[in-house]
């Protein structure tokens, strides 16, 4: 009986192409096969057989070059593709091994073609040896060109990159109102050169790797040496290195594999395009990661704290920042309660609100057909449906549809007697606050989880509302990054790292890094550069 059921299983993987092992119809060989084979397939310094392999792997794409010619006597191939090069360095590399060869009189030796470039030639510190198919294809695709002679296996790589880059500009989800305006883009180098510029200190290293059996992506590691913990750097190479797949297309692919916890709503992993926040978190002892062709870095560890600050808090004056990041922590707790709330008081707890609020509260919903929790859920996912549909049009007219939408919908099912005027009110100011919280991650999970407080509310009032509040702090409190409590300076308590937490104080008074993190150099700045009026330079701010 077990074998007849091992039989129907492998007649359905076969039936569905699920067995990997078997190649496909025809005898052709499948993905993994073939790169495997371009791996291991070597030049073997046979000019016309290499140039063959290389025909046979590409496919004889329409965008792959060849060009032939003769230095010193010695024939060899220039191979691109259009359109990732510098056509002037192309014409470049030409001519000079052609013509520079024959006026300096250099001989082109049948084994020696490659050394001779490289040493004579071809002055460049952009210059690498590549000895197989998958590694000629993998420079090819970055921009590069690769240079063939006959006699030798091994191929030459010139740096020939023509990138398409898009300006600098300030990220639109992160604006500021004081602070910088550049923002990252899509190209790494770009990237890491913004870093560059606000830490030009040797210590800043920047490991690169490459992820992706298919897209070869380019993933840089950016950390202070001797600031960030070794364990840190360590563990975020590691869970880097383990990951194995086709491609990697940008930061998200990479954050649902290094980050500690995957089943939880909160981002353990702080994503910005700003290289302000990317700076100042290297300057506490983080790590960054950054990955071509995505303008978005990722900063680990990171703390719910950590999402509530916004790069303003810094650059305005201290009672500015105090009352808006305070103002903001307000809007968080309103955007997650405040349907629950209400909800839950009109239903099971009238006795908490005004006999004269509670009267017009029952005035305005007579007539309406649906119960309040009803009103509630429809009205969030028509309200969860117009933002979207904001997000996707286009930005000429997104935000007009969104908010002209909100607004006859929401009178004309007032008007219908479809809804309560108290519920869209507890809706509009739901929305309102959502938009404070400056980390769209951490406000995309308030809003799922505000769902669950609204049924809650509906379910068993006020006592559930306490409930689902109790849940998640439970939630909160077991959850890590790397290693680091998602709670803290709140959880576990650490009273010298409160003062950037709800509040901030002056930047003289911030005197340490936070203590989880940058324990290694504990100090930011010295003691006493409290400004006061008279002191002299260099008076001693205790005498």
């Amino acid at each position: 009986m077990a074998k007849g059921w091992l039989l129907l299983l492998k007649w359905f993987k076969n039936r569905l192409g699920l067995d990997q092992k078997t190649e496909s119809r025809g005898g052709e060989r499948d993905l993994s096969t073939l790169l495997e084979e371009t791996a291991r397939d070597k030049f073997t310094g046979q000019l016309e057989l290499d140039l063959k392999k290389i025909d046979d792997a590409g496919g004889s794409s329409y965008d792959f070059t060849l060009r032939r010619f003769h230095a010193g006597g010695l024939p060899g191939a220039l191979l691109y593709f259009e359109g990732l090069t510098d056509k002037r360095s192309t014409e470049e590399i030409l001519r000079t091994l052609i013509l520079e060869s024959e006026k300096l009189k250099i001989p082109f030796k049948k084994g020696k073609g490659l050394e001779i470039a490289r040493e004579k030639l071809l002055i460049s510190d952009e210059l690498s040896i590549v000895e197989n198919i998958a590694g000629l294809f993998a420079e090819l695709s970055r921009g590069g060109a690769a240079l063939l002679f006959e006699g030798s296996a091994a191929v030459l790589i010139c740096d020939t990159r023509k990138p398409e880059i898009r300006a600098i500009s300030e990220p639109e989800n992160e604006t500021v109102l004081r602070g910088p305006r550049d923002g990252f883009i899509e190209n790494l180098q770009v990237n890491t050169s913004l870093i560059r510029l606000r830490l030009p200190i040797p210590q800043l290293w920047i490991e690169k790797m490459i992820l992706g059996r298919l897209s070869k992506t380019e993933v840089a590691l950016l950390y202070i040496k001797g600031l960030a913990r070794d364990k840190l750097v360590r563990e975020t190479h590691s869970r880097l290195q383990q990951i194995d797949l086709d491609a990697v297309l940008g930061t998200g692919y990479l954050e649902d594999y290094i980050v500690d916890n995957p089943n939880t709503l909160f981002p353990l992993a702080y994503r910005t395009e700003r290289p302000d926040k990317v700076t100042a978190a290297l300057l506490e002892g983080r790590v960054v990661i950054l990955v071509a062709g995505t303008p978005f870095a990722l900063i680990v560890p990171t703390e719910l704290n950590m999402l509530m600050q916004a790069p303003d808090d810094y650059f305005e004056l201290l009672p500015i920042a105090v009352f808006v990041r305070l103002l903001r922590y307000a809007a968080l707790v309103i955007s997650l309660l405040l349907p629950g709330i209400y909800v839950g008081v009109v239903t099971f707890h009238p006795e908490l609100l005004p006999t004269p609020l509670f009267l017009r509260i029952i005035s305005t919903r007579e007539g309406v057909p649906f119960p309040v929790i009803a009103e509630m859920l429809i009205l969030e996912m028509i309200f969860e449906v117009l933002r979207e549909a904001g997000l996707r049009l286009p930005p000429a007219i997104g935000p007009a549809i969104s908010i002209v939408g909100a607004l006859i919908l929401g009178d004309a099912a007032i008007r219908a007697g479809l809804v309560s005027p108290g519920v869209v009110i507890i809706v509009a100011l739901t929305a309102i606050a959502g938009f404070s919280t400056p980390a769209f991650a951490l406000s995309t999970a308030i809003r799922l989880l505000r769902f669950a407080f609204t049924i809650m509310g509906a379910t068993f009032g006020l006592f559930g509302v306490q409930f689902a509040l109790l849940l998640t702090v439970v939630h909160l409190c077991s959850l890590r990054s790397f290693g680091v409590p998602y709670l803290s300076p709140f959880a576990p308590l650490i009273l010298s790292d409160l003062k950037d937490s709800l509040i901030t104080v002056w930047r003289w008074g911030m005197l340490g890094r936070p203590k989880l993190i940058g324990g290694r150099e504990p100090l930011r700045q010295p003691v006493g550069q409290k400004p006061r009026a008279g002191k002299d330079p260099g008076e001693d701010e205790g005498s």
